[in-house]
């Protein structure tokens, strides 16, 4: 049993050596990489050094035109608040101008509304004319439809007794 634990023992020693070798390896890598990506964030870094003072050396050159746009810029902004007064005021015209011709639309829509209701009430009134006429004359035609048939039998009538009479004579 001892010697089960001796080679048990050796061979978790070697393991553990093994495991030592490997970490230690793999570490090395480890820093090797970072060491790599430090020298290209390094150079990175430089290289926006370098576009950074190459910037500041033409912002400096052509600070002259970067005060004769922002003057525009301010002349500019100075005309579009004199545009936009001018808007405001034109839109307020032309809103009033809109309001008045509404309510001259109004008025022309009343009146209108009023003359066609008093159209409709005439209209309505001349077909209740024109129906009780026609029901009159209708009327008027049937009693003298009903006289001319009078007439006609008496008619006829007076011709058989003055017919008759002559007969007679």
């Amino acid at each position: 049993m001892k010697k089960f634990f001796m080679s048990l023992l050796w061979v978790l020693l070697f393991a553990a050596l093994g495991a030592m070798y490997y970490y230690q390896t793999t570490f090395d890598d480890r820093l090797i990489k970072t060491v790599n990506r430090s020298k290209r964030i390094e150079d990175k870094y430089q290289g926006y050094t370098d576009n950074l003072h190459d910037f500041d050396v033409r912002l400096i050159g052509h600070r002259k035109h970067i005060n004769q746009n922002s003057q525009r810029f301010f002349a500019l902004e100075k005309d579009l608040n004199e545009f936009k007064d001018q808007h405001s005021s034109d839109i307020f015209y032309i809103n009033t101008r809109i309001d008045s011709l509404a309510g001259i639309v109004d008025a022309n829509q009343a009146s209108l509304r009023s003359r066609i209701d008093d159209v409709d009430k005439k209209v309505s009134n001349l077909r209740r004319t024109v129906t009780q006429n026609n029901i009159r004359a209708t009327q008027q035609l049937q009693n003298l439809t009903r006289d001319i048939k009078k007439l006609q039998n008496q008619f006829i009538e007076l011709d058989s007794t003055v017919v008759k009479k002559k007969v007679k004579k």
